[in-house]
């Protein structure tokens, strides 16, 4: 069933649980960002609310598809919060603000709330970070979250990366307003860059001083400025991030619209630093610049990646690249950086992922959201999943033929797995409708044999859902027809596993609740 929440009837695009009956979530509105205290036991109950600071989209930006577009892909403004050990929600902001939230007794603590903006910090950071503020509200932050060693990482959309010194800075501190912490903040495209510069420029160099395009006070502007630009060291161009990232024991794994990296912090240095091992890996090789053709395919965010990068137990590392026509599915070792294979997946030209690869034993499963354009329309998409299997004999993955058994089009949600059962779960549209208007539905996949074992359809009848939404939104957004399916179209959301048997989803106008728990939703 889908749940509104009262007044708060935005997409909640992810879940954290404080206890087993307690969740946290964002609802996102067009101009502010809710972020929802809830509890889940008996009925689904908000037990407190509290707004930070939204993208300021206007309501008309939802009639023109292109607007649309652009709001659809922005994952800045708490797409990826993080919970802490201690019960802090983190949110990094719409534009350079990070947001400290605490809990307490089932309440969020507004005397300790605080937010930083570290815009003045990031600009510290190095020579080619500055200037960001000339673009304002480019440089949007995508991510934060902590390390292995309790370091609090940061990306941003124009390729900043950076860490947040938290050392001092204790829950008392959070009384004293605009306090700010000190940062560590780095441009991504410096790391590798004479690789970078080889691989694109198919010239081999030493060293960067023997890159004459590159010396400062070189006399060929004109050739300068296009390296510049093919860099992606222009505020307009440069190397961007559009993920989340992993975080492995020993490493922080980002993937941008170039290479993945695998990242360290020097706590002496006070820097960041490409993995030694990975740093060989990448200069001999050139494997972790992965194939990309440049252009934004249908279905993408950017001209890259469209994976946070998937950690399979200590062994690999695992991303989709943008290669021509038909993507890779590309695994990496997480100690070395060597790439261990590289296949690709679904048919050429209908091949996108932006969504991350679920990784089980020796499994990985892919799910193709080529062609999802826009969350509004139908979005006629190849869809399909496939499966790669780890043999510990060659050493090779291999590709798992008939698996699934049926088409599934996984076109949107990435798709989760239930080690305990044995399930993958799917959140697709069915293949076939009686009413020419195929429905959402949650599709149970069976890990061994690759069959559908069951599925679930949220539905309501017309005029049962109470949305806020005006009359005149709905035409030039939705459009009146089916809009009573098309609310429940999870648009990239992801969805989390919660206590009975229960599934968590994003939709348009809310989150959906599945359970096998006879209670009512």
């Amino acid at each position: 069933m889908l749940r509104t929440l009262v007044i708060y009837r935005g997409l909640c695009p992810s879940f954290a649980f404080i206890d087993e009956y307690t969740m946290v979530t964002l609802s996102f509105g067009r101009k502010n960002t809710t972020l929802l205290l809830i509890d889940i036991k008996d009925k689904i109950e908000v037990l407190d609310a509290i707004k930070i600071p939204g993208r300021g989209h206007k309501a008309m930006e939802l009639a023109g598809k292109k607007a649309r577009m652009a709001l659809f892909r922005n994952t800045s403004g708490g797409a990826y919060f993080f919970l802490s050990k201690d019960n802090q929600v983190i949110i990094p902001g719409p534009e350079y603000s990070i947001f400290y939230i605490p809990i307490e007794n089932k309440k969020f603590v507004r005397n300790r709330t605080v937010s930083f903006d570290i815009l003045e910090e990031i600009e510290k950071g190095d020579l080619l970070v500055e200037g960001l503020s000339d673009k304002e509200g480019r440089n949007k932050l995508t991510a934060v979250m902590p390390d292995a060693h309790g370091n609090v990482w940061y990306t941003s959309k124009m390729g900043v990366i950076g860490v947040i010194d938290l050392q001092g800075f204790k829950k008392g501190d959070f009384k004293e307003k605009g306090l700010c912490p000190k940062t560590y903040s780095f441009y991504i495209g410096e790391f590798g860059l004479l690789k970078k510069i080889e691989y694109f420029f198919g010239e081999k160099y030493e060293s960067l001083e023997d890159v004459a395009f590159y010396r400062e006070g070189m006399s060929d502007v004109e050739y300068r400025k296009e390296f510049r630009e093919f860099f992606m060291l222009e505020p307009e161009t440069r190397e961007e991030i559009q993920n989340s990232f992993s975080i492995g024991p020993d490493g922080v794994y980002i993937v941008s619209n170039i290479a993945l990296y695998k990242f360290r912090f020097n706590d002496e240095k006070k820097i960041i630093e490409l993995d030694t091992k990975w740093q060989k890996n990448f200069n001999e090789t050139g494997d972790l610049i992965y194939p990309n053709d440049g252009t934004q395919k249908k279905r993408q965010l950017n001209d890259g990646s469209g994976t946070t990068p998937t950690l399979m137990d200590d062994r690999f590392v695992i991303i989709a690249d943008n290669d021509a026509r038909q993507i890779n599915v590309n695994i990496y070792s997480q100690e070395d950086g060597h790439l261990v294979g590289r296949h690709s997946v679904f048919a050429k030209d209908s091949s996108a992922c932006e969504n991350s690869i679920v990784a089980y034993k020796n499994s990985l499963f892919i799910g193709n959201t080529s062609n999802y354009t826009d969350p509004f329309d139908f979005n006629d998409t190849p869809g399909g999943i496939d499966r790669f299997d780890y043999n510990e004999k060659t050493g090779k993955f291999e590709r798992i033929k008939n698996w699934p058994v049926e088409h599934i089009d996984a076109k949107t949600a990435t798709p989760k797995m239930s080690t305990e059962i044995g399930v993958i779960y799917v959140y697709n549209r069915e293949e076939e409708s009686d009413d020419g208007h195929p429905d959402w539905q949650l599709t149970a996949i069976d890990y061994q044999t690759g069959r559908k074992v069951f599925y679930l359809r949220p539905e309501f009848e017309k005029g049962e859902f109470n949305d806020n939404i005006s009359f005149l939104m709905k035409w030039f957004s939705l459009g009146l027809k089916n809009y009573d399916q098309k609310v429940f179209n999870n648009i990239w959301a992801t969805y989390t596993f919660g206590p009975n048997n229960s599934i968590f989803i994003g939709a348009y106008r809310g989150f959906l609740k599945f359970s096998s728990d006879p209670k009512p939703n």
